[in-house]
């Protein structure tokens, strides 16, 4: 019986001169995104503050960072000039049409009309950006194939913060904890209310093709959504996993809480349960034992990313 799974190198991390890497990602069509910061900037978009006995991130960067994406495939690399923008610690993906979402994880309400706007979909041939809101406490966000944002939210998306929730503060949007919107920034669904699962936080998001899946606490499910919005749902043993590959017979989960960095989780997708679990080792090209590093999920491939190289694993 297999114990292990091994990474195949794919390309080293790219680098661009007087700028910082700040993100990586991994499109719908499987490029590689690398998105840099310039450098003198860069530091802006991952401030924190304390406040009280809590450290926050601040949700708008004070000085603006001026950004490139490096977009790698198989075949070729291009790397896009991008305008300035402060939205600070900044996802990335990229739409069919090759226009590039950016979006800062959180946002602040203040008043009615004062907010963060903060997702950027920008128009590489321009350089014209459209601001949209995306309400605050995302923990992961991804653009499938008809041009739609799906965006998961983590406990304070789902219960409010930064103004969210609070006093006059509208509902969170996020408080359905899987959301998708269209590429103008309108919500066109939601989780569902009044089932048998409700989200609190999400904890992977993998969107595929129009589909997506979803991981989520409390009750650790596997929930497939289709491109109409139907929901399958199979219940799995497993908690606390970050990240999740799937195929349409197995589901490659990363460690569960305070499992070691090696650690991954491989099952079977029976019609109502993740079946036949097994724990597996992730090991490196070189037939090491994965100690660190980023993993991300897309479709059917798990990805490394270190500070020197990209790796994959991909379900058959």
């Amino acid at each position: 019986m297999t114990t292990s799974i091994q990474f195949q190198e794919l390309c080293a991390i790219p680098t661009v001169l007087g700028f910082s890497l700040v993100r990586n990602a991994v499109a719908n069509d499987g490029s590689l995104l690398f998105l840099f910061a310039e450098t003198s900037a860069a530091k802006s978009l991952s401030e924190t503050y304390r406040q009280g006995i809590g450290g926050f991130p601040r949700t708008r960067a004070e000085v603006a960072a001026r950004l490139c994406l490096v977009r790698m495939t198989s075949m070729a690399s291009h790397t896009i000039e991008l305008p300035e923008l402060d939205l600070t610690f900044p996802e990335v993906d990229v739409f069919p049409d090759g226009r590039i979402l950016i979006a800062g994880p959180r946002c602040e309400w203040r008043g009615k009309d004062d907010f963060d706007l903060n997702g950027a979909i920008v128009q590489p041939t321009t350089g014209e950006v459209t601001r949209i809101l995306l309400r605050d406490g995302i923990s992961a966000i991804q653009v499938d194939d008809l041009a739609r944002i799906w965006v998961g939210y983590l406990d304070e998306g789902v219960f409010g913060n930064f103004g969210w929730g609070f006093g006059d503060g509208p509902t969170p949007v996020g408080a359905a904890g899987l959301v998708c919107f269209s590429d103008a920034g309108e919500k066109v669904w939601e989780f569902p209310k009044n089932r048998s699962y409700s989200i609190a936080d999400c904890y992977a998001l993998n969107v595929s093709g129009a589909d997506a899946t979803a991981f989520f606490y409390t009750e650790f499910p596997i929930c497939r959504i289709s491109s109409s919005f139907e929901l399958t749902f199979r219940t799995t043993n497993l908690a606390g996993c970050h990240t999740l590959a799937v195929s349409d017979t197995e589901a490659l989960f990363s460690g569960q809480y305070r499992d070691p960095p090696d650690t991954a989780h491989l099952g079977k997708l029976s019609p109502e349960r993740l079946s036949d679990i097994r724990r597996l080792r992730m090991l490196m090209p070189d037939g090491s034992a994965r100690s660190g590093g980023q993993l991300l999920a897309r479709g059917q491939s798990l990805y490394h990313f270190d500070t020197e190289k990209v790796c994959r694993f991909s379900l058959d």
